[in-house]
């Protein structure tokens, strides 16, 4: 062995490298890579010296993930500038520590400007101490890192004033940091500043309609009733007897536009009244069975002078509805008077009533008219629309009769519809909903 050279021979051998050898040369010439071990151990019942190459272990490399990139890290900054809200990341004790272009822009301030100082420097200080309450709340057990209810402030753009801001901070776990979005809300105010000034227009100049049409119907029936009533004297001939035929039909003309005159100006002050919201209703128990009785009975004696009957099939099961007594009145005559005016004769007019299975209470008005298309239903319900057919009638009507009535019905919080079919009939239906019904 110490003839061939000894035992340094047999491992790769670095004169430049004072470091233990580990490789091993083969006969080959080839190097194997080896972890030499010398070790203490027994031979021949004497101490002596082993050394054994286990082949190297290979490197563990770690299965933490790989630290983020510095391009993701620009990436995440491009997207968080292009945000239009404004994103400003604080210390704990509320010290700017970043913030993005939006934010830049929005308190007219620079990156460089805003870091290190407080958070409450870009706010106006009436905004200060609610500010710093808000942050607190966060701080609290129970809701870190969770979003809380914005607060609405007011932030300082440089020197040129301020802007109202709607503000929402967060806590970020991992590093206890805070993450604050600021938003500004100039626009949203405008608009709800214009749309509140729309509103107090529309209110004026419907409370403007609704006093001019009161002073113009007061100015209006003083005469019309006067002509309705000295005309229905002459017709009478109480004073005396009228000799020609043709005043006497002069006069029952005019007695009959004055009614519809009177009958015009009393609907559109009704209805002006509903859209301005100041008709009085006086909402109560009513018995829409009574109701509906009273109502035939009154549009009876019209119904036989068109030679139609009117029927009635009203549920005892119906329970009292909360509605008001004088304008449910004012509905099921009005949609009788269109049932009637509308009928053929010899036809017949049905009222019903209904307690339905899902706890709402329908009242129906079924004729057998004409009927309508799904276009001029709609048309129907329009102020001042007549009814198709109507030409073919000798009544004449004011064209508010069903949009008055659809008024009516929604004051009393209930739902108006109509159910027809060309050559077949219409039904009208009024449906109080469940909140309105009284169950024992």
């Amino acid at each position: 062995m110490k003839d061939a050279g000894g035992f340094e021979t047999l491992f790769d051998h670095d004169d430049h490298n004072e470091s233990p050898s580990t490789g091993l040369i083969k006969k080959t010439g080839e190097i194997l890579p080896i972890a030499p071990i010398l070790h203490k151990v027994k031979w021949a019942g004497e101490s002596a010296l082993q050394l054994s190459f286990p082949p190297p272990v290979e490197p563990v490399i770690s299965a933490e993930p790989p630290a983020i990139e510095m391009t993701q890290v620009s990436e995440i900054q491009s997207i968080l500038d292009t945000t239009s809200d404004g994103i400003v990341l604080l210390s704990e004790d509320g010290e700017i520590l970043s913030v993005n272009a939006s934010a830049e822009t929005l308190f007219s301030t620079t990156f460089d400007a805003a870091v290190g100082e407080q958070f409450n420097t870009l706010f106006a200080p009436e905004s200060h101490r609610d500010i710093t309450d808000y942050i607190e709340s966060i701080s609290q057990p129970g809701i870190r890192g969770v979003f809380q209810k914005g607060l609405d402030t007011i932030g300082k753009v440089g020197n040129e004033g301020v802007i109202p801001i709607y503000l929402t901070v967060a806590r970020l776990e991992t590093s206890g940091k805070l993450c604050a979005v600021v938003r500004d809300m100039s626009s949203w105010k405008k608009t709800e500043q214009e749309l509140i000034r729309s509103r107090r227009e529309a209110e004026r100049a419907s409370e403007e309609k609704s006093e001019f049409l009161a002073k113009v119907s007061h100015e209006i029936r003083t005469p019309l009733n006067a002509i309705i009533g000295f005309s229905d004297l002459m017709i009478e001939q109480r004073f005396g007897p009228i000799e020609s035929k043709r005043y006497r039909e002069y006069l029952q003309d005019i007695n009959r536009s004055g009614k519809h005159v009177l009958e015009l100006v009393n609907d559109l002050l009704d209805l002006s009244k509903i859209e301005s919201g100041k008709v009085d209703l006086d909402f109560e128990a009513v018995n829409l069975n009574t109701i509906a009785t009273e109502c035939v009975a009154l549009m009876q004696p019209n119904a036989n002078a068109n030679r139609i009957i009117i029927r009635t099939s009203l549920s005892r099961s119906v329970p009292k509805v909360v509605a008001d007594t004088r304008s449910i009145k004012q509905i099921i005559i009005n949609l009788l008077s269109n049932a009637i005016k509308y009928s053929p004769s010899s036809s017949q007019v049905i009222v019903s009533t209904v307690y339905e299975d899902n706890g709402e209470v329908a009242l129906r008005i079924r004729d057998a008219g004409n009927g309508m298309d799904d276009e001029e239903i709609v048309e129907a319900l329009k102020p001042y629309s007549r009814l198709r057919g109507a030409a073919e009638t000798s009544e004449i009507g004011t064209g508010l009769g069903l949009s008055l009535t659809k008024a009516l019905v929604e004051a009393n919080r209930a739902i108006f519809g109509l159910e027809s079919e060309p050559g077949v009939g219409t039904i009208a239906h009024v449906q109080f909903p469940v909140q309105r019904v009284l169950t024992e």
